[in-house]
Order: structure tokens, then sequence, then C-alpha cells
């Protein structure tokens, strides 16, 4: 019988169908820059905006303006955070088609779930309520804990506090780079905001979320 191993995610772009939401708190956030005159007005593709996700919002932020200190861009990206918990707590944000018959068929089957982001403690928080995630974690770590390190660093946590084996299960190369650095099997979710070229290396590729469920089967088959 195969081992039941923790399933360690990534968030956003993983169960979250996160620009549903990034795109108009991300505006709204930059229309607060040109109202104070502190930038100029500008118009963001898709494609730029997506490149943020997976990032920590610092990180996000200097990616954009590099040359604005993160005094002045933190209350740009406080509205954008306050943006994103008003719609996820008013039933506007969405998990990926089938992300939660998948979670809870991991859960039946006596896997241990993980929830590891980059993302704020009030963000965590209000996606852990308003998408009943209790039901399903019992794990939660969040980039702002550890003030900020990669994910790689505070997996060190993970690992001394849920028992493993693991799995990695991201859409971005920061979940591929924590795989990598503990030598753990990692399946990339190509439904998300990263592509072919950004996770190779993967153990496998998935196109939709219930094809993580096989993934994961057929990795803990050859793990025994």
């Amino acid at each position: 019988m195969a081992t039941c191993s923790t399933i360690v995610f990534d968030f956003d772009g993983t169960l979250h169908d996160s620009m549903y939401i990034y795109r108009i708190a991300l505006r709204r956030g930059y229309n607060w820059l040109v109202e104070q005159g502190i930038a100029s007005e500008r118009d963001f593709s898709d494609s730029y905006i997506a490149a943020n996700i997976g990032l920590t919002v610092q990180d996000a932020w200097e990616r954009m303006y590099p040359d604005l200190p993160w005094s002045v861009t933190s209350e740009a990206a406080k509205r954008v955070g306050d943006t994103m918990h008003e719609l996820i707590y008013d039933g506007t944000a969405r998990l990926y088609p089938g992300v939660p018959q998948m979670l809870a068929e991991l859960k039946e089957t006596g896997h241990e779930l993980v929830f590891l982001s980059n993302c704020r403690n009030e963000y965590r928080d209000a996606v852990r309520q308003s998408f009943g995630f209790d039901q399903w974690f019992n794990h939660y770590y969040t980039a702002e804990q550890f003030n900020e390190a990669p994910k790689e660093q505070f997996f060190e946590v993970v690992r001394a506090e849920v028992p493993g084996p693991y799995i990695i299960v991201g859409d971005r190369d920061k979940d591929l780079l924590l795989a990598k650095a503990h030598d753990l099997p990692f399946i990339g979710c190509l439904y998300g905001y990263g592509n072919e070229d950004e996770l190779r290396g993967a153990t496998c590729l998935v196109n939709s979320p219930p094809e993580i469920v096989d993934a994961i089967a057929a990795i803990e088959r050859n793990q025994d």
C-alpha cells in the first residue's frame, strides 16, 4: 500500500483563481498612487499583473516600482489587500473548478494538507474563513509569519511540525525552488500562472486540479 503523503499546497494560482479579483484590486491600489501625484496613469495588461502572483507583497511592488520606497508603495499595497479581502468576503473570489472536490478526496484518503503561501496573514484568514478551508487544512504558513523569508527557508518549520513524506504542489518557480531545495517531488500546475519553461524540472505537470489526485497517487506508488 502506498504511503500517505503530506501535501503542501501553494494557494494563489494553484487553488485560487487569483486574477479574478487581483486585477481589480491592483488597479484600485495603483489609482491611489495616481491620485496622490506619485505615479502617472498607466494600463496594466493581464500578463503583467499575473507576473506578480506568487511574489510577496513587497517583492511585487519592488518589481513594478523599484524607484519608490516601500514606505510609499506599502500604502498602495494596503489598498490592494483591503480590496482583495472585501472581494473574498463578499463571495466574488473563486477557487478553480474542481478544487473543493480534489481537496476533499485527498483528505478522505488520509493525506495531511498544508497551506503554504507568500501571502499576508490577514489574506490567509480571509480565504480560510470564506472558503471553509479548515475542513481540509490543519496547517497554515505564510511568508509574513517569517519576515517574508523564501518558502524554502520557512519550510524547515513545516518539516519540524508536520510529519512527511512531502509532496509540493504549486504553479510558480518559487514553488519548484522549494521542492528542489529539499529534494521533494513537485507537481507543477499549468492552469495557474507559470508555464512549462518556468516549471521545467517538475516531477509531473497537471492541467487541472482534478489531475492532482492521480499525480499524487503515481508519485506515492513510485516512492514505495
